[in-house]
């Protein structure tokens, strides 16, 4: 089974690279998120770990907070999000049970989409 920091970190970068995704932020509740970025800042815990990832009974929940351009809309980009995880999840050849993904949009950037 693959570690679920090494999964945070796969699935951050893939979903960094998502067409409409503007940033990834991390799924924890904001007291906890702002607990993690003093961790980042004192070198405890890694900045590319943002996606969350509970497993408890045979039940695996994966959490991800994005922000979205707004020149794309937020549905379609939570869509893609949501099933690149499954993908990745499903590539990693993961034994995870049942899965709940649960992708929320945080912002929607006015700003431009970047050039490919």
């Amino acid at each position: 089974m693959i570690d679920d920091a090494a999964l945070s970190r796969r699935l951050t970068a893939a979903i960094r690279d998502t067409e409409g995704v503007a940033g990834v932020y991390p799924a924890q509740p904001i007291v906890e998120a702002a607990a993690g970025a003093i961790a980042v800042k004192l070198a405890l815990r890694m900045p590319d770990i943002l996606v969350d990832i509970e497993r408890a009974d045979g039940f695996t929940t994966i959490s991800a907070h994005i922000a979205t351009f707004a020149a794309v809309p937020a549905p379609s980009t939570v869509r893609r999000v949501g099933e690149l995880i499954r993908t990745v999840v499903t590539a990693e050849g993961e034994s995870i049970g049942d899965l709940a993904v649960t992708v929320k949009v945080r912002l929607i950037e006015d700003g431009v989409l970047p050039v490919a």
